[in-house]
Order: structure tokens, then C-alpha cells, then sequence
């Protein structure tokens, strides 16, 4: 059998690929957040993970693979948009057009994609159909001592996980000293994250037993990941820009959760795209969408 050779992220080094169960080989990619359309650094990763994905079928057999990239539908960012939409005139409640934007850009995603000419993945589940598993993980790691609710938040507790910083290679208190870390007065320390916040009564929100609220960014990924594939899979992937803190975290949180299992075994990450020496972005305004150059 050919052998596929990956360089991992984590060990900073080229392995051998070997799967868990050459029969049930598994996959996770972090997908986009649906408020605006895809430009050609969000297609990027699709198409890198693409080809690996056609590698995978094509050495363990198409039934033998899953493949599983998700849609944050829950975001500041799509908020925002739908906001700006409402100011603007657009007829609705705000949440109906929250609703409205997620839909129609996971419709401009799907249709620039397969122009592309990729695969579509074996799920791509949306995190407002997941919330349940993550008020589910949340809770377990309130009862395992790795999060606390505070001021109707719930944190989880970083220096709870020893491992925490080695997909990163940094240390937490390094990470302190110079990473993007929200200052907020009800953390213990400054580098616990969010798990679970409230939510005013115009946006999406959902009963928790911490009140009203929705989940932060990270926890989104470790349950649809968790429900999918399970406690091991095989590889994580994504852009080099979500290894700290999303994908950093995603790993505390999920081998917090599930101990028994390992979480991702290979983490393999995209280069950015760049415009003149700096990321392709929206907020830095470089950036061609994939419709304008189809």
C-alpha cells in the first residue's frame, strides 16, 4: 500500500502517515465563518485539503474516509453584518437576518467551491446545530474542575491542562507576554478562555444552565469534532493562523473532556496566502473574492 507522508505541525516533523483504522479514516478541517464571501486565501485551505482528501480515497478506498469541515454560523462578525443590513432598511428582526446572511453565504460558498472543482466533505456541519453537545462538553468540564462560570461566563481554566502550548511550542506565560489575549476581570488568569457567554435578547442565544447565551469560538469545533469522528481521529487541519489560540485550545478543551482519548493525532496546517508581503484578509482590504475571478 502507498504510504502517504504528512508534515505534522505539532512534532515539527515529517511522519509517516498510518491511520487509526485503515478503515475508517477521519478527518476534520476548520471551515469558514458565513458573513461575507470567500476570497482567495479562505480557498486556500479547500483546496489543500482537497487534495488530501482525494489522496486519502484514493489509498483506503472512498468508503473508507470522512471528512468532516464545519460552518461557524455563530459569530460577532456575522452579527455585525446582519446589523449593518437592519440599519440599512432590510425588512426582519435582527436574528432573522443573522439567519438569512449565514444562508446565503454558505450558498456563495458551495457554488464558488465546486466551481473550483473540489470535493465537498463528508459532513459540514453547522454550529447552531451543535449546541447541545456543547453545553454537554461545557458542563463535563465544569464538573471536572477545567472551567468555571463566572458573571454568566464559563472559562475554561488553562493551567488546568499541562500540555497546554505544545502544538504552539510556546509556554503560557510566554504566550502572556505577547499573544492576543482578551483582558476581562472575571478570569482567574488572563489566558483562560471563553466557553460559554450571554447573550442580549435580539441575537442568537440558547438556555444553558449559565443563563441565556452561545458559545465562544473554540468550544464550537472540539464538539462538532468530538460528535463526528469521535474522542481519536486521524488529522485536524486548517491555516497556520488558527494553530494558537483555536486550535491550541481546541486540544485542551477536548482532551480535557474526553481523557481517554487523543483528540487529533496529525495536525497539518496551511501557509497563508499573501498580497505583497501581508495576508490576504478582508480587514486589511487585500483581497480578491474567488466570484470576481471566476
Amino acid at each position: 500500500m502507498t504510504t502517504l507522508r504528512l508534515r505534522c505541525s505539532k512534532s515539527r516533523t515529517i511522519k509517516d502517515f498510518a491511520p487509526i483504522d485503515p478503515n475508517n479514516v477521519r478527518m476534520y478541517v476548520c471551515g469558514p465563518t458565513v458573513y461575507d464571501r470567500a476570497h482567495l486565501g479562505n480557498a486556500r485551505p479547500v483546496i489543500v485539503f482537497d487534495v488530501l482528501y482525494r489522496l486519502l480515497r484514493h489509498v483506503y478506498g472512498a468508503e473508507n474516509v470522512t471528512y468532516a469541515r464545519n460552518f461557524t454560523d455563530v459569530d460577532d462578525r456575522i452579527n455585525a453584518t446582519a446589523l449593518a443590513r437592519k440599519e440599512a432598511g432590510a425588512p426582519g428582526t435582527l436574528e432573522d437576518l443573522i439567519a438569512e446572511r449565514s444562508e446565503e453565504t454558505i450558498a456563495w460558498y458551495h457554488a464558488d467551491m465546486d466551481a473550483l472543482g473540489t470535493l465537498r466533505p463528508t459532513h459540514e456541519p453547522r454550529a447552531t446545530a451543535f449546541i447541545g453537545q456543547m453545553i454537554a462538553m461545557i458542563d463535563d468540564l465544569i464538573a471536572k474542575g477545567h472551567a468555571y462560570e463566572k458573571e454568566s461566563h464559563v472559562l475554561f481554566r488553562v493551567r488546568s491542562y499541562s500540555n497546554y502550548g505544545k502544538l504552539s511550542g510556546r509556554s503560557v506565560d510566554d504566550m502572556i507576554a505577547g499573544a492576543r489575549v482578551e483582558v476581562a476581570p472575571f478570569k482567574e488568569d488572563p489566558m483562560d478562555f471563553v466557553l460559554w457567554k450571554p447573550s442580549t435578547d435580539d441575537l442568537p442565544g440558547w438556555d444553558s444552565p449559565w443563563g441565556r447565551g452561545r458559545p465562544g469560538w473554540h468550544i464550537e469545533c472540539s464538539a462538532m469534532a468530538h460528535e463526528l469522528l469521535g474522542d481519536s481521529f486521524d488529522i485536524h487541519g486548517g491555516g497556520n493562523d488558527l494553530i494558537f489560540p483555536h486550535h491550541e485550545n481546541e486540544i485542551a478543551q477536548s482532551c480535557c473532556a474526553h481523557p481517554e482519548g487523543r483528540f487529533a493525532r496529525y495536525w497539518l496546517h496551511n501557509e497563508m496566502l499573501q498580497v505583497e508581503g501581508k495576508k490576504m484578509s478582508k480587514s486589511l482590504g487585500n483581497f480578491f473574492t474567488v466570484r470576481d475571478l471566476l
